[in-house]
């Protein structure tokens, strides 16, 4: 099982200059606890998410439109073909070596015991390497933390078995595969996103949907919320329908508003510490108290969806900002495919 979660990032810059690495303002140095990501790069990140997605978030044929341009780059490494599929969009190279990429989830915090579990760093991008069969199992993954709702995940093995060739050989190749792609789509590494790639909810995203389809229950699962489907208890705010999901562990209430007069119709929290900045390539806001912090994002019609997480439990509080930023990431993942 892995989790996944995102430090809080806020900057008005979206070649994410606007703040030295490891200081994306999740947390007031001075006031409230800083968390650290563990040394071999399974936790979530820390660093600050202002980044478009670098690749279509479809899990579909059309998801993988963009195979065909990066045929070119990849020649080096001997491709033999390419191929679309739900589960992927796949290379075929030399060898029966296979690879395969994910572009739709955001980066994980991987909780789970794995044989394999290394910081990496490609392109200038920080992320890691990691399997979780253990031997004589030989598939092997790199995941990259490029700083947008989906993280990318190259995935390598061999065609024939899942226990042929050498997990290191393996590994090897996905590392060289993401190297490719991070340098041809991702802006950090000097790419372009594929044309094709949507970076926003459509105007029409919010209309008529359900608060709770929204923030959905499986979106705050991410950030340990596990409530279930019946635990969604659905209300009425001032601005808009609300969407409660909560255990002992923390609270995660989503929100979007019926009108269209963006952040500056939603009043922050009474003695918050504000922070502006993007969200992907989205206009946000951070505001952050001693137990709690709301997330809200301006979409391109002016509506506002927002995640406020409580925490209950003392190891919560340091990953207020972190688990809202988590939440709506899936969230706004969601209503760009419209897969709710």
């Amino acid at each position: 099982m892995t989790i996944a979660l995102l430090l809080t990032g806020c900057s008005s810059a979206v070649d994410g200059k606007a703040f030295r690495e490891g200081a994306a303002p999740g947390a007031s140095e001075a006031k409230y606890p800083r968390y650290k990501p563990p040394a071999d790069g399974s936790g979530f990140s820390d660093q600050v998410l202002d980044q478009p997605l670098a690749l279509p978030v479809e899990q579909s044929e059309e998801g993988c439109g963009w195979l065909e341009s990066v045929k070119p780059d990849l020649q080096p490494l001997g491709l033999v073909s390419t191929k679309s599929s739900l589960s992927g969009c796949q290379f075929v190279f030399p060898g029966n070596k296979g690879a395969q990429v994910h572009a739709y989830h955001p980066y994980g915090w991987i909780t789970q015991d794995s044989p394999v579990m290394e910081p990496v760093e490609i392109a200038g991008i920080k992320g890691r390497t990691y399997a979780f069969d253990p031997e004589p199992a030989t598939f092997c993954s790199v995941n990259m933390d490029v700083r947008a709702y989906a993280s990318i995940a190259v995935d390598a093995y061999d065609v024939t078995s899942d226990e042929a060739g050498t997990r290191a050989e393996h590994c090897e190749l996905a590392k060289k595969v993401a190297e490719v792609l991070l340098k041809k789509f991702v802006p950090l590494a000097g790419g372009k996103p594929a044309p094709s790639t949507v970076q926003e909810p459509s105007a029409e995203a919010l209309k008529n949907m359900d608060v709770c389809e929204v923030v959905k229950f499986t979106h705050a699962n991410y950030a340990g919320v596990n409530a279930g489907r019946e635990g969604a208890q659905k209300g009425e705010g001032p601005l808009g329908p609300t969407c409660t999901h909560e255990v002992p562990y923390a609270k995660a209430v989503g929100m979007y508003t019926t009108g269209t007069g963006g952040l500056e119709a939603v009043p922050p929290k009474a003695g918050a510490e504000v922070r502006n900045g993007q969200f992907g390539t989205l206009k946000a806001r951070f505001e952050q108290t001693e137990e709690a912090c709301a997330l809200s994002v301006q979409l391109g019609n002016g509506q506002v969806v927002q995640v406020d997480f409580i925490g209950k439990k003392r190891e919560a509080m340091p990953r207020t900002c972190v688990s809202a930023q988590l939440i709506l990431s899936v969230s706004m993942l969601a209503l760009i495919t419209g897969e709710h």
